[in-house]
């Protein structure tokens, strides 16, 4: 029996918990960013443009960072559940409150970024795992 790959969804998320020693607890389904979405990004947010001082020609790009950001975390926040504002109403999945979430609370835009991490920690030690054999 061979490896399986998944095609259907090649770049599933994860789920991390919030509090992991409550079940009930918030939780956030992330995934990394694969390459060719990266390259999708870059594309659509920096472009190339031509300048000229003293007879020299120079190449320079010009990056749309807040819309590159915007992309990004609708990529990498999948989905979310149980999630609270300050009154307990459910705050809506939706791509206003991922980025008003990443933008303006410091906690949570710090807790995603740890996840990230760590997804991308396992993965690399899974390529050192598969260079090694």
């Amino acid at each position: 029996m061979g490896t399986k790959f998944s095609l259907k969804d090649p770049n599933p998320g994860v789920w991390f918990s919030f509090n992991e020693s409550d079940p009930d607890s918030g939780r956030i389904c992330l995934r990394v960013m694969n390459p060719a979405r990266s390259q999708e990004i870059a594309k659509i947010t920096v472009k190339k443009r031509v300048e000229y001082k003293s007879g020299q020609r120079f190449e320079v790009f010009d990056s749309d960072d807040e819309k590159r950001s915007r992309m990004f975390w609708d990529y990498c926040i999948v989905a979310w559940e149980r999630l609270e504002d300050d009154d307990g109403n459910p705050i809506e999945y939706n791509a206003e409150n991922k980025h008003r979430l990443m933008n303006e609370h410091v906690g949570f835009s710090l807790f995603v970024a740890n996840c990230i991490s760590r997804l991308n920690a396992e993965l690399e030690a899974r390529r050192e795992a598969v260079e090694k054999n």
